[in-house]
């Protein structure tokens, strides 16, 4: 079936346009949704989504490349998901770190706050280099477990001991620097 076509379904408001746009374009926009997404479920999810979007936005718009337009909301949207997941993620990290780092807010708290940057280096150059590495690349780069043990050539139960290691072991020597955790 051709674009225009299936605009035509759009417009007429038949569902027989998801599944015409699904048939023509249903794999394309999986490649690109699953290229920025991990889990399929939510690469899906945003196919829906933008399938969703040519529902509500034709009519009264028509677009010039129907593909396009689709491949477009679909990148969006996909862009959109990860955005959100990585937040919820470094949300998740920050609460990992909670125990650890001190609650800021005033000008002191800022100061506080650079301080404990500054003895949190400290202690990792002190330490193991491995150990280190983990930690840096959980919580600054904010990568999964799962990816700091790809990484690192090491076993997720590998990683996660030593990430736990590390952060009993920062907040043991934060504490005795006088950092009120």
């Amino acid at each position: 079936m051709e674009d225009n076509d299936i605009i035509e379904l759009f417009n007429s408001r038949s569902e027989k346009a998801f599944s015409e746009i699904e048939v023509k374009y249903g794999k394309r926009c999986r490649k690109i949704a699953g290229s920025i997404l991990i889990d399929s479920r939510d690469a899906e999810e945003c196919i829906n989504t933008a399938y969703f979007s040519l529902w509500n936005n034709i009519p009264p718009k028509k677009p010039e490349s129907l593909c396009g337009y689709l491949f477009s909301a679909v990148r969006n949207t996909a862009i959109n998901t990860y955005n959100k997941i990585k937040q919820r993620s470094r949300e998740a990290l920050y609460d990992e770190l909670d125990t650890i780092l001190p609650s800021g807010g005033s000008v002191e708290a800022e100061y506080d706050a650079s301080e404990t940057a500054r003895l949190i280096n400290e202690y990792l150059l002190k330490g193991s280099k491995t150990s280190a590495k983990a930690f840096v690349l959980r919580y600054y780069f904010n990568m999964s477990v799962g990816e700091v043990a790809a990484a690192m050539v090491m076993s997720e139960n590998a990683v996660k001991s030593r990430l736990s290691r590390t952060r009993k072991g920062l907040r043991e020597y934060l504490e005795e620097k006088g950092v009120r955790v």
